[in-house]
């Protein structure tokens, strides 16, 4: 399996810093080949940054296992929209950056300041990670029916985008209110939500399964939420957002306990995300999943 959200680094509250050796761990219990570390840098996240220097010097020592992402704050500097980032996230991907992200500046999608952002990654083949929240004072926000976010899938057609977080996800159902695109909503989906519409109709849009968003979106209804996979199950990438509380990947047993078709399984844990990040063929190799885990597993299986 490829993750393709995790985090490292540290926040206040009481909770320990997660280490790459720790993250390591988690990895080998669950049989996760490679993880993709996204830094953090947005004011309005945690207490503490995590900087793409920092990703670049923790995967260095785990070039096998921990893939790095760069990420800018947008509005660094005098940024107007018109700040060029692409000198400076063309020596990121020199310096083997795979990806941009995940943004949580708390900016609306089309802002210009972002734009920018978009022009850069999308000349370097970098794909962006999104978090998308609604109502609230950190992450990437867009009104019900993703109208920002349709508006630069158009403008920057070469661009990959990548969804996540609460307010993405919200938008599996087509009943969503402004109110609940802050949170997790909860109840069956009758009809298809936006992001429905949108990964279907383009190309340049993906989503990551990661977090307590998804892992909400698909347990209101699982078989809706198969349904959903088999639909776009080329354009989903399974991802599992550990970070400092270390979330459990829930998402794991959700995707297995569907009864899908080998091969889509294996693109949404592994080949879409090899394919988006251009790793080498075999970037998957099975890692040895620890006694525990394993025992784990067969008692569900029986059950």
């Amino acid at each position: 399996m490829i993750d393709v959200h995790a985090h490292l680094g540290k926040v206040m509250h009481g909770y320990p810093a997660l280490t790459a050796e720790k993250l390591l761990r988690f990895m080998d219990q669950y049989g996760i080949a490679k993880s993709v570390i996204l830094p953090l840098v947005a004011p309005e996240e945690e207490d503490y940054y995590y900087t793409t220097e920092q990703a670049l010097a923790d995967c260095a020592k785990h070039p096998d296992r921990l893939i790095p992402f760069a990420n800018m704050d947008p509005r660094r500097g005098q940024n107007d929209g018109s700040y060029d980032f692409y000198p400076v996230l063309k020596e990121y991907a020199d310096s083997g950056c795979k990806g941009f992200g995940e943004i949580l500046a708390n900016l609306p999608t089309n802002d210009p300041r972002m734009k920018g952002i978009y022009r850069a990654c999308g000349r370097l083949g970098f794909p962006v990670v999104f978090d998308f929240r609604w109502l609230r004072t950190s992450g990437v926000t867009d009104p019900v029916g993703m109208p920002f976010l349709e508006e630069c899938l158009k403008e920057f057609p070469e661009t990959v985008f990548v969804g996540h977080g609460p307010s993405w996800w919200a938008e599996i159902s087509a009943d969503v209110t402004a109110e609940q695109k802050k949170d997790y909503p909860k109840g069956p989906l009758v009809t298809p939500g936006r992001i429905d519409h949108l990964l279907a109709t383009y190309p340049n849009l993906h989503a990551d399964l990661s977090a307590n968003s998804a892992i909400n979106a698909f347990s209101r209804d699982l078989v809706y939420a198969r349904k959903f996979v088999l639909r776009h199950y080329k354009k989903l990438m399974f991802g599992t957002d550990r970070f400092v509380r270390e979330e459990e990947p829930v998402m794991i047993d959700l995707l297995r306990n569907m009864n899908l078709p080998k091969e889509i399984e294996t693109a949404v844990f592994t080949h879409n995300a090899e394919h988006l990040l251009n790793l080498p063929n075999g970037a998957h190799s099975f890692v040895p999943t620890s006694p525990e885990e394993k025992n784990r597993r067969s008692a569900k299986c029986k059950q």
